[in-house]
């Protein structure tokens, strides 16, 4: 889908789990938006972390080249039919919005989209954090056993399944390279590729999101996070590519 991630050797397959970890505000959630609109396959995405009308100012912005300011700014004044028009494109996305959605409600909405339309190739869960799932336990043990239920998952229904997760305390300003062991709960241990996200760049010289491929079990891997990918990023577009 990226370039960038082809040189490292960072590929999204189906049936298998990946996890995406970055700090508050980095842009893990428009890394997940940007992949979800340039797969061209159908998607499920659970958006616990972000709202109808935040997912919908995004999107549109990513796919107009507008800004999100213009974007608004349109919602507002009620002329949304361009808006309206090239999301349609992209109308093999369906969205789950629920807050904290359970397991059985995550299995519940994929077996009712695989009904119609199939199992979803790519499944994406924003954040994974947000998942109620008290029966998992609580801290390192529990993150580690939902990453389980979530590999076993991708398994059964052949989707590639990514979850956005977060960082620890030292690594949440989003400015340097985040290794393995920054990923909050120590949650390594099962997906087959973790990346983590970072800054670069200046507003004056332009911004770049700079993607390390910490785990790959299909390829290299740099568990210091040292070794990224530097996509373009223009976050007043949701634009990622490169």
């Amino acid at each position: 889908m990226f370039k960038g991630l082809d040189e490292l050797g960072v590929t999204f397959r189906q049936g298998q789990l990946h996890l995406i970890a970055a700090g508050p505000g980095t842009g893990k959630s428009a890394f997940a938006l940007n992949l979800a609109l340039r797969s061209r396959s159908p998607v499920f995405y659970f958006s616990a972390d972000s709202d109808p009308f935040t997912q919908y100012v995004r999107s549109a912005a990513n796919v107009t080249g507008w800004t999100t300011g213009d974007v608004e700014n349109a919602i507002q004044h009620q002329q949304t039919e361009t808006l309206d028009a090239a999301l349609a494109r992209h109308s093999d996305i369906r969205w789950n919005f629920d807050a904290a959605p359970s397991l059985d409600e995550i299995e519940e909405s994929l077996i009712a989209y695989a009904m119609i339309y199939g199992w979803p190739a790519l499944t994406i869960v924003d954040n994974v954090t947000n998942v109620d799932a008290p029966e998992m336990g609580e801290g390192h043990a529990g993150l580690d056993e939902l990453c389980g239920f979530f590999h076993e998952l991708a398994r059964r229904t052949e989707s590639a399944v990514v979850l956005l997760h977060h960082v620890t305390g030292v690594y949440n300003d989003g400015m340097n390279p985040i290794p393995l062991s920054g990923i909050k709960g120590q949650v390594g241990r099962v997906p087959e590729v973790i990346l983590t996200l970072h800054r670069g760049g200046t507003e004056f010289e332009g911004y770049d999101l700079r993607v390390s491929n910490v785990k790959n079990r299909g390829g290299k891997a740099d568990a210091s996070g040292f070794t990224h990918a530097r996509l373009n990023w223009q976050p007043e577009r949701m634009l990622i590519s490169g």
